[in-house]
């Protein structure tokens, strides 16, 4: 038999919540409340597999009632609220909560987590199981996105030019002089191409720069890197 304390502030809910589960055969309710204080009493007294928890009692937090639970006692705490926020989740969890439920799901739901952290293992409420994949899912399909649409972003016209001067061997001094720009604009370009192309030197943006066509890779290769000028470039200076 599975022994149960139930911290909830409001008392009609609580009530829901008792006769639910007094129907289980398994579970026995030991005692309940609707103030921290006095619900960590009952705790101390009966010594319960579980304690079911709000979050927000009228006299304390509910992730401090959580947490001196874990730290003082060896009930498993379920927290039972209708907070969301994944924040608020991750709180919970941190806190020392072995499972976390909404009000709003069946208590079929709620009695297999509480047969869950019978075995220790953890279980969240699947509505925000499926609610926090789907976010995490979205969170990675942006970034996937952005990821392809900087690549796919073209470098201007400054750009690839400075990308054949490189490419013909010039050093940045060469390419400013030759372009009539100042040293620093040179630098700055060349920085901004190597980060939309995530490549790390000279050797690498002229391979990419062959690849989507701006400049003929193997050309270069046969005629403009001669001797040292080429194991300059492959050594990304």
């Amino acid at each position: 038999m599975l022994t149960i304390v139930i911290v909830e502030k409001e008392p009609f809910t609580l009530l829901g919540i008792k006769t639910a589960l007094e129907q289980t055969l398994d579970i026995k309710i030991n005692d309940e409340a609707t103030y921290g204080e006095i619900g960590f009493q009952l705790v101390e007294q009966n010594k319960p597999n579980f304690v079911l928890v709000d979050l927000f009692l009228p006299d304390m937090s509910g992730l401090e009632f959580t947490r001196s639970i874990k730290k003082k006692t060896d009930s498993q705490v379920v927290i039972l609220t209708n907070q969301t926020d994944e924040e608020v989740v991750n709180s919970a969890f941190s806190y020392g909560a072995d499972s976390y439920m909404l009000k709003t799901t069946d208590i079929e739901v709620v009695q297999l987590a509480i047969k869950r952290a019978y075995f220790n293992e953890f279980l969240l409420d699947p509505k925000l199981t499926k609610r926090f994949l789907s976010t995490l899912y979205q969170k990675k399909y942006n970034k996937t996105i952005s990821k392809d649409q900087k690549d796919n972003d073209p470098p201007n016209e400054k750009q690839i030019q400075i990308l054949r001067l490189l490419a013909e061997g010039l050093s940045y001094e060469d390419i400013a002089e030759k372009m009539f720009i100042a040293l620093s604009t040179v630098k700055t370009h060349v920085s901004v191409l190597y980060s939309k192309w995530n490549v790390k030197n000279r050797a690498e943006a002229i391979k990419k720069g062959s690849m989507l066509g701006y400049l003929d890779y193997a050309s270069v290769v046969n005629e403009a890197f001669q001797g040292e000028e080429m194991e300059k470039i492959k050594s990304g200076i």
